[in-house]
């Protein structure tokens, strides 16, 4: 089972989300209890300050003169102005006998509740403050604010702290997520420019996108790669400079063994210089081999200059065509019209010519050998014999697999052209069978065309 992928973006900015949302919440819950305690302990002083002021006037004022009712009016008169009918003070005077002696017009015939204890207490959506009397009458004043307002104050509080929460969390969240992008954008950079490097582009990695806390992983890969690449120097000049090394020996052998082989007379004397002389031959191709394969392995690939590579794969067929004393086995379809392109001129008779030798060498059917390039910008090798096992296909692409065992070559012709057309940025195809026929083995190369050069297929 595959593993889910992780995304960095996501798991920063969640990561950052959840605790921020968590202190939001407890913080206004905190703000919510210490609001309302402190309110609640405000608003009940005032409550008791009204209950001990209404007490002393009462019980002050000279009584069965209406000078009670009109004073206690008089006292709340600055209510009607500040509150609605619901949010006035209410007031009861009760006698020692419990009898209700004065109250409020804002009383109007809601009944007072029984039982109610002294001091602060809440009943009905109601604070109420019972206040005894230490006078010899022995008088009780109860005074009740609704908690209509009261609510209110407080729900408006938690609902402004909400919304300035929410403000600031919508802050913080895109300054969160911008941040976290753009740590994000310069790793992905960081990451791409790795990406870039292989066998042949060790160079070190730039640093423009590089954090402080990650250098030092970035320097521990700059040394790995500059230790790989002088290793692969070495390696690529030891092959180049062997290969080098070994021409003049085998050709100054080649020529010594053609030279006997020209002088014996004895046909079995003759036959071994012949076997000798063979054998030489099939070590220059090797050593050809192997100089292809070290420029290869070197970067060759891309020119910095686009220029219009048909008049090259023109000189290539005209070429192989020159090795073929038989015309009827090969056909040849030249291209037309111009193509741009970067590609190396090296780089493309080293593809070319592997797969010219391949398709001719391999060719055991009646019909011929095809090379077509007579369409812009891609070149199609194609030969008649007995098709490949998909497994084969597969095979004869890696470094000396052979397509037969008795075969003259040493499997590295495919290898080198695969890496080229990797480095150049072609495209390589191979079919067996053909696209057309069930029998005979195709390569179609694809080149890279420079964006800046003509289009030949809009020109035509």
């Amino acid at each position: 089972m595959r593993s889910r992928r992780k995304s960095l973006l996501q798991s920063l900015f969640s990561s950052l989300l959840l605790p921020g949302f968590v202190v939001m919440v407890i913080s206004v819950f905190i703000v919510y209890h210490v609001f309302k305690d402190e309110y609640d302990e405000l608003l009940d002083a005032s409550l008791v300050g009204k209950a001990h002021l209404l007490l002393e006037f009462i019980e002050t004022t000279e009584k069965g003169t209406g000078a009670v009712e009109r004073g206690v009016a008089n006292l709340l008169a600055f209510e009607n102005d500040l509150l609605q009918p619901d949010e006035r003070t209410l007031f009861w005077y009760l006698d020692s006998a419990g009898i209700i002696r004065v109250q409020s017009a804002s009383v109007g015939d809601r009944a007072l509740p029984p039982d109610l204890a002294d001091g602060i207490s809440t009943v009905q959506g109601n604070r109420y403050m019972v206040l005894g009397s230490d006078s010899p009458r022995a008088g009780t004043v109860i005074v009740a604010e609704p908690m209509i307002e009261r609510n209110e104050a407080i729900t408006d509080v938690v609902v402004g702290v909400v919304v300035g929460f929410g403000l600031l969390g919508l802050m913080f969240a895109a300054a969160s997520f911008w941040a976290v992008r753009r740590s994000v954008a310069m790793i992905a950079k960081l990451s791409d420019n790795i990406a870039q490097k292989n066998e042949y582009n060790l160079s070190p990695i730039d640093r423009k996108n590089a954090f402080v806390e990650i250098t030092p992983a970035i320097d521990t890969l700059d040394t790995l790669m500059s230790r790989l690449d002088v290793v692969l120097a070495a390696e690529r000049a030891f092959a180049t400079n062997a290969a080098h090394e070994l021409r003049t020996p085998v050709a100054i052998s080649l020529a010594h063994a053609q030279r006997l082989r020209a002088q014996l007379s004895d046909p079995t004397q003759a036959s071994s210089a012949a076997e000798i002389e063979a054998g030489l031959k099939r070590l220059v191709r090797l050593i050809e081999r192997l100089l292809q394969m070290s420029r290869a392995q070197s970067g060759l690939g891309l020119n910095a200059v686009a220029a219009d590579i048909n008049p090259v794969i023109s000189l290539l067929m005209n070429e192989v065509q020159g090795r073929r004393a038989d015309a009827g086995a090969l056909v040849l379809k030249h291209p037309t019209g111009q193509w741009s392109s970067r590609i190396d001129p090296d780089a493309l008779g080293i593809i070319l010519n592997n797969l010219f030798d391949n398709a001719l060498k391999y060719a055991s059917g009646p019909e011929p050998t095809v090379i077509d390039a007579s369409e812009p910008g891609r070149v199609v090798v194609s030969n008649d014999c007995d098709p490949l096992a998909a497994a084969d296909l597969d095979a004869i692409k890696q470094r000396f697999i052979r397509r037969a065992t008795l075969s003259d070559g040493y499997g590295l012709g495919l290898s080198i052209v695969q890496d080229l057309c990797s480095q150049s940025g072609c495209r390589l195809e191979i079919f067996s069978p053909r696209p057309d026929s069930t029998r005979g083995f195709a390569a179609r190369v694809t080149l890279p065309q420079d964006r800046g050069g003509a289009d030949p297929a809009r020109a035509n």
